[in-house]
């Protein structure tokens, strides 16, 4: 089992790892890393999860910085 916070890891593990752990918050989130650089995209519900998704993001070991694209759902939609 992977320890997502491990000193420096792989990119593929942390995205795998920051992907299974926001899910609950945003089942449809895309997670991508390069180098350490975080970039998460998809819809959540309301600026709250979308604050705690970054919040979410940044208490891993590995981060460097973080693009986050969450759209928030549209009122009625």
């Amino acid at each position: 089992m992977l320890n997502y916070h491990q000193e420096d890891p792989k990119d593929e593990d942390l995205a795998q790892a920051i992907a299974r752990e926001i899910f609950s918050m945003a089942a449809g989130a895309h997670v991508s890393v390069k180098a350490g650089h975080v970039t998460v995209s998809g819809m959540v519900d309301d600026f709250a999860t979308k604050r705690d998704v970054t919040a979410v993001i940044h208490g891993f070991s590995g981060v460097k910085s973080l693009c986050n694209n969450m759209r928030v759902t549209p009122i009625g939609e």
